[in-house]
């Protein structure tokens, strides 16, 4: 089953020399030739240490039983050891060659929410039910999530990609009548984080 891969980097220095630059975009390209499907690149606007990979992989399996211990792959881990740290990575259940992660937006928000594993259909209705309200406000720019393949523990979690001209415009939306629609998701979470990113091309 294809999948999508979420990863988050921080960066020991918030501005990388030109050699960390470098292997960034030689491991973005060499990652997303071997998938396929490409790997982007995206920082945080809250901190902009953290970096944000985003990539496509025909399933969990060929990414972490082969792409993770290829010697490519280890590589760059290689060149980059010094200058990134590792703060996690999963799967989510969202196709990459046909989701509607907004790509061309100037801002994407990353909103991770955490659900207990018995409201998880109750979380799908009230998003269901909620969604068209957050369209109608981040058009021209789509918005798309999934849910965590790979778990810790017992609960769930679901992460929206959703699309901004900037972060202001996602608060903005906070105070809108359309919220109280989509705000009723709170009743199914047991938490939630949320940031805003915009694409890194490491140049």
């Amino acid at each position: 089953m294809p999948v999508t891969e979420l990863a988050l980097l921080r960066l020991k220095t918030q501005d990388p020399s030109p050699a960390v630059k470098t292997s960034f975009r030689q491991a973005g390209q060499a990652q997303s030739d071997y998938s396929k499907y490409p790997a982007r690149f995206f920082r945080q606007t809250e901190d902009s240490s953290f970096i944000y990979i985003l990539g496509g992989w025909e399933s969990t399996a060929v990414h972490a039983g082969e792409w993770i211990t290829s010697e490519t792959n280890q590589k760059y881990l290689g060149q980059l050891k010094d200058d990134v740290d590792i703060e996690w990575m999963f799967h989510l259940n969202i196709d990459p060659s046909t989701s509607a992660i907004p790509l061309d937006a100037p801002v994407i928000a990353v909103s991770r929410y955490f659900v207990d594993a018995s409201k998880k259909a109750d979380f799908d209705a009230a998003f269901k039910n909620g969604a068209p309200y957050l369209g109608a406000h981040t058009a021209p720019f789509s918005y798309a999530g999934g849910w965590r393949i790979d778990k810790e523990g017992d609960d769930e979690e679901f992460v929206l990609f959703s699309g901004w001209n900037k972060p202001e415009d996602h608060y903005a939306f906070a105070e809108t009548e359309g919220f109280k629609e989509f705000g009723k998701i709170k009743n199914s979470l047991k938490g939630a984080e949320i940031k805003h990113v915009r694409i890194e091309k490491w140049e």
